[in-house]
């Protein structure tokens, strides 16, 4: 009897082209071996250069949709390793590999760490949704979180450094038209700066002057820009898998408009100014293409640059010796429920005042995408405040909550008795050492020698102190969990103080977070309405609500069907 032919395909993902991941090749080939191992014929391959920690994936739609119009049966769907197949954690791993189950789709890595599903009622004769389990369930679960946090590892190590190199004004990115990036040494470091382009740096420099004369239209500079040879700087256009380039873009003229946007950055006068400085400025480790002078020449004094004497910058707006406007604030505290998600797109909302004939009119709105949808401020905050009012929290979970708590400490002390033995070893090796090199020091009268003995007992005596400290930031007391109960069931008791803020100088952040306490996610508008928003398992919304009724006690009426009296005592 002839056995059947079993098929498979082949899914290798990296995360981009510039990165040192396992190349395609090398995934290929091991996968291959897998599937000879198997007698699988490979009838397709996939490969991705795309994010495995994004839910995104179209690669991985497209496979699905392969499978399902195919006319061939697929049996195996080979990775080459958990990470390589989704680095979004549990969840995304889990949902991603029950899709390729409902086809009948076998997912195997080639480390052999997933298993295939086993009837735990196979002796009985029997077999049950809930009997089919994979003996390697668990080992998956450890493997898809570990990538996930593997991940959030790296990019808060590479993230976190490019976000202080931005601070300390080093360049992080490619460089602004216009600019060319150069590596420098700084304190045995390469860090990059950005140098003039030496075919592009001159187009901007006269952008900048021309507009600061003060005699051209934007229309004559750019037609001037132009007739020099300037064009916009030609980059490479990547296909939706970023895995080859489908064409260029740019390489046009010069309009208007985007003179007008060059014209208000402010690193062309060495000054950065962005998210990752949050947006303050910040004088650069360079030299801009022209001086902050000549920017704010040609910025007319609606986008000005401001040096004090203390060497700090301010960026004003509309300018002038006797009023000046700040620009506008992300978190606007005439607006402070900005963070509420618009019901047509679930984005959050925006605030502006805009300006009728006398008054201006206060309101909060969006149009990302769809038509106009706007709420006054009056009408929006006070649904927000109804809502509030409504919320209250369940007592009992207070109980729990602390009891968990403590079962956690009792778990902790043990976590911190046993590193405490590894620490504790740690600072007694490193006062070792300590004792060692005072010796030497006192034992040796060459200077430069003396001087390389200090300096290693300086680097010591830091490092004992920083692991003291981290010691110390390891103990948790009774009294520590007791403290954080107190505090959670004042945050619960009034809760309706702290999410109302009584004025315009409310810390807005902060009171964003309270929300995320009381939301397991930020809700539309219309849930608000509603009532209907997913919230915390601590908070639930009162009958009264529910019901639209007051929120004063309610006057006693007869429940149908009996003599009690909602509010009395009850008569037969």
């Amino acid at each position: 009897m002839l056995t059947p032919i079993k098929r498979a395909i082949i899914h290798t993902r990296k995360s981009s082209i510039r990165q040192s991941d396992e190349s395609h090749e090398t995934q290929m080939e091991a996968c291959h071996f897998v599937a000879n191992r198997y007698n699988a014929k490979v009838v397709k391959i996939w490969n991705e250069t795309f994010s495995g920690r994004k839910n995104v994936r179209p690669v991985f739609d497209e496979v699905l949709e392969f499978i399902d119009k195919g006319k061939l049966k697929i049996d195996y769907y080979i990775i080459r390793a958990i990470d390589r197949f989704t680095r979004a954690g549990t969840a995304e791993y889990e949902t991603m590999k029950k899709e390729l189950s409902k086809r009948g789709v076998e997912l195997i890595d080639s480390y052999g760490i997933i298993q295939p599903p086993k009837n735990t009622l196979e002796h009985l004769g029997f077999q049950y949704d809930w009997s089919m389990q994979s003996p390697s369930g668990i080992a998956e679960v450890v493997m898809a979180e570990n990538s996930r946090t593997e991940i959030t590892n790296m990019l808060t190590r590479m993230i976190g450094q490019e976000i202080r190199l931005t601070r300390d004004g080093y360049k992080v990115r490619q460089p602004s038209d216009g600019y060319v990036n150069k590596k420098i040494p700084v304190d045995g470091k390469k860090k990059v700066i950005q140098v003039p382009d030496p075919e592009r740096a001159h187009f901007y420099i006269e952008m900048f002057n021309l507009r600061a004369a003060g005699i051209y239209s934007d229309k004559e500079i750019a037609e001037k820009l132009n007739a020099l040879g300037f064009r916009t700087k030609k980059q490479n256009k990547w296909s939706n898998k970023k895995d080859k380039i489908i064409g260029t873009k740019g390489g046009v003229p010069l309009t208007v408009k985007h003179l007008q946007e060059i014209i208000k950055r402010p690193i062309y006068a060495g000054v950065s100014c962005e998210k990752w400085t949050n947006y303050q400025p910040i004088k650069a480790q360079y030299d801009g293409l022209v001086t902050v002078e000549t920017f704010n020449k040609a910025n007319r004094s609606k986008f000005f640059i401001k040096e004090d004497g203390n060497g700090s910058l301010q960026i004003l707006y509309d300018y002038s010796p006797f009023e000046t406007r700040q620009k506008r604030l992300r978190n606007n505290p005439l607006f402070p429920y900005k963070f509420i998600l618009c019901p047509l797109c679930g984005k959050p909302f925006m605030g502006s005042s805009p300006k009728g004939k006398i008054n201006c009119y206060p309101t909060y709105h969006c149009a990302r995408g769809h038509k106009y949808y706007g709420i006054s401020k009056g009408e929006f905050e006070g649904n927000i405040r109804k809502f509030i009012k409504g919320l209250q929290f369940r007592p009992k979970y207070l109980n729990y909550l602390e009891t968990v708590l403590l079962d956690r400490y009792r778990e902790r002390e043990k976590e911190v008795a046993s590193s405490s033995v590894y620490i504790n070893k740690e600072v007694t090796e490193l006062k070792s050492q300590k004792v060692m090199a005072l010796d030497a020091l006192i034992t040796t009268k060459e200077p430069t020698i003396r001087a390389e003995i200090e300096q290693r007992i300086a680097v010591l005596q830091q490092q004992i102190n920083t692991t003291e400290r981290e010691r110390n930031k390891m103990d948790i007391t009774e009294k520590d969990i007791h403290d954080f109960i107190a505090y959670a069931k004042y945050l619960m008791e009034h809760t309706e103080e702290l999410l109302i803020p009584l004025d315009n100088t409310a810390n807005l952040e902060a009171q964003r977070a309270l929300f995320g306490l009381v939301f397991d996610e930020i809700p539309n508008y219309h849930q608000i309405l509603n009532g209907t928003p997913k919230l915390s398992f601590i908070f639930e919304l009162s009958a009264d609500f529910h019901e639209g009724k007051s929120y004063s006690v309610r006057p006693p009426r007869l429940e149908r069907g009996t003599f009690t009296l909602r509010g009395c005592c009850s008569t037969n």
